[in-house]
């Protein structure tokens, strides 16, 4: 019968790591994606957005005259304390007649050339579309007295009210988006 070996000693040194390259591309893709998040992070991909307006004055004017217009819009009465549907309407005629003077007069003052044009361009459009959806609703309200209040859609493929706010957030006019009385 043969002598049964003794089992090999394990080594107490470590086994020797050596640079693969499995390892080295491991490496590189860590050391890459640690970067890219740390440059995101630290706000290295920010850019201005394409609609955010170059002349802030008239941004200013602008706004102003939108806080005059909410202003004008909290005298007229609230339609949670009309009882009538022709009321109603007739108050939202009134508001709407206010909302459109504010646009017209914002359009008067917009800049007529460059990007800040082409920009506010699409954001007047919006806004017409939206006051013909109020002039819509005030007319269907007076047939119907459970008439809803519906929203055009804009380019976007979004609705106007939606395109309107985004617009004015990014430019920093908050109280430019749509007034919010119809309900």
């Amino acid at each position: 019968m043969p002598t049964p070996r003794a089992p090999q000693r394990e080594e107490d040194e470590p086994l020797a790591m050596t640079w693969t390259v499995g390892r080295v591309a491991g490496v590189v893709v860590m050391v890459i994606m640690i970067g890219f998040w740390a440059w995101i992070f630290t706000g290295g991909p920010k850019q201005a957005n394409p609609d955010r307006l170059d002349d802030r004055a008239f941004v200013d004017r602008s706004e102003q005259r939108c806080v005059d217009l909410l202003a004008t819009l909290k005298t007229l009465p609230n339609a949670a304390d009309i009882h009538s549907a022709a009321e109603r309407a007739d108050v939202l005629d009134q508001a709407t007649a206010k909302v459109a003077a504010m646009v017209k007069a914002t359009e008067a003052d917009a800049p007529r050339h460059g990007d800040d044009a082409k920009s506010l361009q699409g954001w007047f459009k919006d806004w017409h579309a939206y006051l013909g959806d109020r002039r819509d609703f005030a007319r269907r309200l007076r047939k119907d007295s459970k008439a809803q209040f519906y929203v055009s859609e804009s380019a976007l493929k979004d609705t106007v009210d939606t395109t309107i706010e985004t617009f004015s957030d990014v430019n920093d006019m908050p109280d430019c988006a749509t007034p919010g009385d119809v309900g």
